[in-house]
């Protein structure tokens, strides 16, 4: 008959004895009662009893209306309440074993649905009793014919709780459900919101016609837009070009697509020079069930703006690489094959050979040049995180590198010295990187002057920032050309210049170590009068800010 404690434990959650269900059916009982009265068919004639109780039921009637009335979510009272008005109704007003009887049935159901088999048994123990006590009172005692009318009623009630209690409960275990369902869908509803707002990428879910349905904040950054994207079509914000500038539909790809479409080939354009290179993932989502097909598409892009730049550089660099290594190369060979062919000859010309064997060696020294400055270039864009900062001393470090290249400059005839401020303070960088910036420029100022000399020099600027430089009386590079210096490859098209080999990777190189201590590089030249390329760091480190306060030029070309 009774349901078990779980399931009125869940039956309380689901509903409450409500104005809707509970008035209605007092209301009725009251016309009832009155129209009985009013026909001569009640058990007293006694109006004050009649109105007594209807009084009561209108009471209990507005109280489910009347919030100071109500007694909330315990049920206990009202039920209480309802048995006993309902057991007056019986005993005192109407006849006992009339039809009033069954509106025990609902009482008997509500005690079963909140209270379960304990609240049952005492509901349909006092029925017992009051069919009992007010076929006793009414009738003056109780007969066999009574007693067998009692007991079929009695049963008949039973009968008829315990199917409505049956369906009842089938019907509640089935609202558990799919309560329980419909809660565990939201959470994962509100789970996968979460998530998709979470992502880097831009999310964008459409129904099959391309009206947007759901997206995520990344999108709204994708697509350079504060609107509410809920439904517009996707056609009138993600507009995409392909790699033609081809302006393409992007719901007429996916609806080509059958499962799962990629596509790395698409940019979406914000004006005429503005772009993002994007990696779309475009998928078809579908939805069956018997009442509803529903279909659409849902949009991952990934901004793959500068992974599309690196790789267009790599593949740059590499035909650029392979292309300066091929000339080099075919020369050195051919300059052996040379040298084989003389040395096989019966009449040896030792000075053609050497000369030959020279040719070959200088390309050689070359290429291993170029292996060194990409090995520095590698370096300077691939060992960020592990460079080593140290505070060291500016004039230990120009010293070291006057007495290391003083050599070189007196073979080629040139002087080198150094000027150095004493009021130089120490520094706090990458010495390695520091080092192999002025040594670049030190290199290039020998190689490309004739005449003349060499000046390293080193100046405090301010309390934090120092500028360091080499001078030269060299070749010189025309005002045309001064933007171009540190591009990679890149060799002036000077006649000078072209005399003197070069892998055309030192500035480039230079640039990216400058960089990486936080340095700002600064280049002057005149042609046929000299260059003097240098450097502006601060003292403290590469994330102290460079000052703009004017800085005297104490830099002339050959430091005369």
């Amino acid at each position: 008959m009774a349901a078990n404690a779980q399931s009125s434990t869940s039956s309380k959650k689901l509903q409450k004895m409500t104005p809707q269900l509970a008035s209605p059916t007092i209301l009725g009982i009251m016309l009832l009662i009155l129209g009985n009265y009013y026909s001569g068919l009640t058990y007293t004639n006694d109006p004050r009893l009649v109105f007594g109780l209807v009084g009561v039921l209108a009471v209990l009637g507005a109280s489910h209306f009347i919030a100071k009335l109500k007694f909330g979510s315990a049920h206990a009272p009202y039920l209480i309440i309802y048995h006993l008005l309902l057991s007056f109704l019986l005993i005192a007003v109407v006849p006992t074993l009339s039809f009033y009887l069954y509106i025990w049935v609902l009482l008997l159901y509500l005690t079963d649905y909140y209270y379960g088999l304990k609240g049952a048994i005492v509901s349909s123990s006092a029925l017992l009793l009051v069919m009992l006590g007010g076929t006793y009172y009414q009738q003056g005692g109780l007969s066999s014919k009574n007693l067998v009318n009692i007991s079929a009623q009695f049963i008949i009630i039973l009968f008829v709780i315990k199917l409505m209690s049956s369906l009842s409960t089938a019907n509640r275990h089935k609202r558990s459900e799919t309560i329980t369902k419909v809660a565990r869908a939201e959470g994962e509803h509100d789970r996968l919101v979460a998530l998709i707002n979470s992502m880097s990428d831009a999310v964008i879910a459409t129904d099959d016609q391309g009206v947007i349905v759901t997206y995520n904040a990344a999108a709204l950054d994708i697509l350079d837009t504060n609107e509410t994207l809920t439904g517009k079509k996707i056609v009138d914000y993600l507009k995409v070009v392909s790699a033609e500038d081809k302006k393409q539909n992007i719901f007429d790809i996916a609806k080509k697509t059958d499962s799962i479409q990629r596509r790395s080939d698409l940019r979406i354009a914000y004006g005429k020079d503005d772009s993002l290179a994007l990696d779309i993932t475009i998928s078809r989502v579908a939805k069956s069930t018997v009442l509803d097909r529903r279909e659409g598409y849902t949009f991952l892009l990934r901004d793959i703006t500068l992974q599309k730049t690196l790789d267009d550089e790599k593949d740059l660099f590499i035909h650029e690489v392979s292309h300066e290594l091929r000339n080099p190369i075919t020369v050195a060979e051919g300059e052996m094959s040379m040298a084989i062919m003389l040395a096989e000859k019966p009449q040896l010309d030792f000075e053609q050979i050497k000369q030959t064997v020279d040719r070959g060696h200088k390309q050689v020294v070359f290429l291993g040049e170029m292996i060194n400055d990409l090995s520095a270039l590698s370096r300077a864009t691939h060992d960020k995180q592990t460079m080593k900062v140290e505070q060291f001393s500016i004039k230990e470090v120009l010293e070291g590198l006057e007495a290391d290249y003083k050599a070189q400059a007196k073979k080629k005839g040139l002087y080198l010295k150094l000027e150095l401020a004493p009021s130089v303070p120490e520094v706090t960088s990458s010495k390695l990187y520091l080092k192999e910036i002025l040594e670049n420029f030190i290199t290039n100022a020998i190689k490309y002057t004739k005449k003349g000399g060499v000046t390293i020099k080193g100046q405090a600027i301010d309390k934090d920032h120092i500028m360091l430089g080499v001078s030269d009386t060299g070749i010189g590079i025309a005002k045309a050309e001064l933007d171009k210096v540190y591009r990679k490859f890149w060799r002036s098209e000077d006649p000078s210049t072209r005399e003197v080999s070069g892998t055309g990777l030192g500035l480039y190189v230079t640039k990216h170590l400058a960089d990486n201590i936080g340095a700002e590089i600064k280049v002057e030249s005149e042609l046929k009068q000299g260059s003097t390329f240098s450097i502006i760091m601060s003292t403290k480190g590469k994330d102290q800010p460079i000052s703009r306060s004017p800085i005297r030029k104490f830099f002339k070309f050959g430091g005369k």
